[in-house]
């Protein structure tokens, strides 16, 4: 019997695992399903899910690589095996059913001084045509009008692998950077017009939605390549992650922040010397106190649930928000107590437990807010910073306190 449903749906409410010849669907909002493709029609094709059951997908919703594989399926006559190495081994199941990638936590390993892309990169093309081109990573599907020499989706896929391998590394638990369920798409668009029409926050030369996918604008308006420096996605990858976590709003921006603000040397993400650089490059009213940062307590009673409007750079009106989350990150990562991030990752330990209360105590460590604002100042005015803290709203206009997870 062949079910018809809505992609959405189906890529996001069900758990399905794969054979040799299942793949890793994606649609073009970012939601994944592991299914078997079993038969091909004008518009749509049908699945098989791991119950049995066979639904009917319309064809337009996914992705290119979809659409790639589904031609190529057909051409073979059903007999293409599938070469998507997510899908080979998929996630074990959940006892509710959910997809579920068991890790051991990360907690105690040291914090890392640099990190690069792995040793071994391998960039599959999928497809290569003027029409589209596709080409995939362990972790990235990057879609492109058209083909790309091969310089340039390689470094293309080396900068996204190399964010991927750092927050990997980080102990942080970032268990979505460790082993990803899925693969995260890479629009690159040649056109202006094109990258206009594209969803997503725009950031320069790049979109990202903040849970699926980045934009890329890679040409000029003379149709040269670009350097990559001039679309830096480091923020937009880290915030996928961190928000595919559910960790709060202050970390989700600031530990974006704090990743594209790393030094990069010969391909490599550098985390040594954060703090000084930092106070030597921020702006003069903030390091002077002239423009104070919100309260603590409002940052931590902020909804987690957020737009991610005017990330990546701080717009006017956002700015004190913007290096109050990179403030207190770097100072929670380099330098509190002996420098380790010991209580930012006990606070995420917490977290993780879906003990909210409890994170937060250990953030605060039984003092005020204000007392640790004093604390965090101290940190700073040692390195020449001078900072300043806004009274903290009324409990009235801080909303709802922070809900149990």
């Amino acid at each position: 019997m062949t079910v018809p449903v809505k992609i959405l749906s189906v890529l996001t409410g069900l758990s399905l695992a794969g054979s040799v010849q299942a793949r890793i669907w994606t649609n073009d909002r970012g939601a994944t399903v592991v299914a078997v493709l079993v038969a091909v029609r004008d518009a749509e094709v049908d699945l098989k899910l791991q119950d049995g059951r066979i639904v009917a997908v319309p064809k337009n919703v996914f992705s290119g690589a979809d659409q790639a594989y589904i031609l190529e399926w057909v051409k073979s006559g059903g007999t293409l095996p599938d070469t998507d190495v997510g899908a080979e081994n998929p996630p074990a199941q959940g006892a509710s059913g959910g997809r579920y990638v068991p890790l051991e936590p990360n907690w105690d390993a040291p914090w890392p001084e640099r990190a690069a892309a792995p040793g071994y990169l391998l960039v599959k093309a999928v497809q290569e045509t003027d029409e589209l081109s596709v080409y995939e990573t362990d972790h990235f599907v990057i879609e492109s009008p058209g083909k790309l020499p091969e310089t340039e989706r390689m470094a293309l896929a080396r900068r996204f692998e190399t964010i991927l391998s750092a927050l990997a590394a980080v102990p942080m638990n970032l268990a979505v950077a460790r082993r990803p369920s899925r693969k995260y798409l890479v629009r690159v668009c040649f056109q202006e017009e094109d990258f206009n029409k594209a969803p997503g926050l725009r950031n320069g030369r790049l979109k990202f939605s903040p849970t699926s996918f980045t934009a890329l604008l890679l040409r000029d308006k003379k149709g040269k390549p670009l350097k990559l420096d001039a679309v830096d996605p480091r923020f937009a990858v880290t915030h996928w992650v961190a928000q595919s976590m559910d960790l709060e709003h202050w970390l989700v921006d600031g530990f974006s922040a704090y990743m594209a603000f790393l030094p990069m040397e010969k391909e490599a993400m550098v985390f040594r010397k954060l703090p000084g650089r930092l106070a030597a490059m921020l702006p003069r009213a903030v390091r002077t106190g002239r423009e104070p940062l919100p309260a603590l307590a409002d940052l931590l009673a902020r909804d987690s649930v957020h737009s991610a409007a005017g990330h990546g750079l701080p717009s006017k009106g956002d700015a004190s928000r913007y290096w109050a989350d990179l403030l207190w990150t770097v100072y929670w990562c380099h330098l509190e107590g002996d420098g380790k991030a010991e209580r930012l990752r006990r606070y995420l330990e917490a977290w993780d437990a879906e003990d909210v209360n409890g994170a937060h105590a250990v953030l605060l460590d039984g003092k005020a807010p204000e007392e640790v604002e004093r604390e965090m100042a101290a940190a700073w005015k040692k390195l020449g910073v001078k900072l300043k803290f806004s009274p903290s709203a009324p409990p009235a206009a801080n909303g709802k306190k922070t809900a149990e997870k």
